[in-house]
């Protein structure tokens, strides 16, 4: 075997081939390397990551739903009823306080705040009820402004002075001014 291997390399040898890489081929190799890792993904590929991604998603939430309803139906049996009570009141809590916020998300929106402001503002409104939330809105408003679409001006860019208005009379005496000054000189 070690007689197949020295045959071969005499004879690329002999040839004028050489079996060691130059300089010049390993630049090449290196550079479509690199122009590989700055390409982007193609839009196939990345769909069916997305979609990869998205179906162990579906697949996670549903294992967690067999097993809550494998630890209701767990305790059904033994007759704990007291725990499925508690459990049903937090579940239910915790739903009127993502409907609240969403509400409160909502009249943000209404009132002016674009999606990402009124996410930052929810925590600041107040209130389980319609009135103190938009009491509560009202004094955020007075407070933090909505944005807007436009730029702001500089803060010493006032309006223009208006000009004197000046009569016929006025006009005619600077004329004059103007014209017997020349002729003085």
């Amino acid at each position: 075997m070690a007689d197949e291997i020295k045959n071969e390399e005499q004879t690329n040898i002999d040839e004028g081939k050489e079996t060691n890489p130059t300089d010049e081929s390993l630049s090449t190799e290196e550079q479509s390397k690199e122009s590989v890792g700055n390409q982007r993904i193609p839009y196939e590929r990345f769909k069916a990551k997305v979609d990869e991604a998205n179906a162990l998603k579906e697949k996670l939430a549903e294992i967690e739903r067999e097993q809550e309803e494998a630890k209701r139906k767990e305790l059904e049996e033994t007759e704990q009823y007291k725990e499925l009570y508690e459990q049903a009141i937090k579940e239910k809590e915790q739903a009127r306080q993502e409907a609240l916020a969403i509400r409160k998300q909502a009249l943000l929106t209404q009132a002016g705040y674009d999606n990402e402001q009124s996410k930052l503002l929810v925590k600041l409104v107040e209130g389980d009820d319609e009135e103190s939330i938009a009491e509560s809105i009202k004094q955020i408003q007075s407070t933090v402004p909505v944005k807007d679409n436009f730029g702001d001006p500089s803060a010493f860019n006032g309006a223009k002075a208006k000009p004197k208005t000046v009569d016929a009379e006025e006009l005619g005496r600077s004329a004059v001014s103007r014209v017997l000054h020349k002729i003085r000189l």
